[in-house]
């Protein structure tokens, strides 16, 4: 893959029981942006009649231009794709969380 973006970053990624990847962003940094990431999920459960079983990660990359890029379609394997680079480049998961846990604490 050829970097596109030699800048920092993060990407989030919102997963399922199974951990299939049901919403990824890259939109902001950091704790910042992740709160933001993790407010659009919230929104959307709390719409739910049952809690859904989702998980959010994120990590802190410091070149995107490592970062896979989505694809038009179906990104159920984005997650090990993802994984996959970041292992590759010794970035570690900065933070998951568990939806039931966030919307616990509100």
């Amino acid at each position: 893959m050829e970097k596109e973006n030699t800048n920092g970053g993060s990407v989030y990624v919102t997963v399922d029981g199974r951990f299939n990847p049901v919403h990824v962003s890259m939109k902001g940094t950091g704790e910042e942006g992740f709160l933001e990431f993790m407010r659009e999920d919230v929104e959307r459960a709390l719409k739910e009649t049952e809690m859904p079983a989702m998980g959010m990660m994120y990590y802190n990359v410091p070149d995107m231009g490592i970062v896979p890029q989505l694809r038009e379609g179906n990104n159920g394997d984005y997650l090990q794709r993802l994984e996959k680079a970041m292992d590759g480049h010794g970035i570690e998961l900065h933070r998951y969380l568990r939806l039931s846990e966030v919307l616990y604490c509100l």
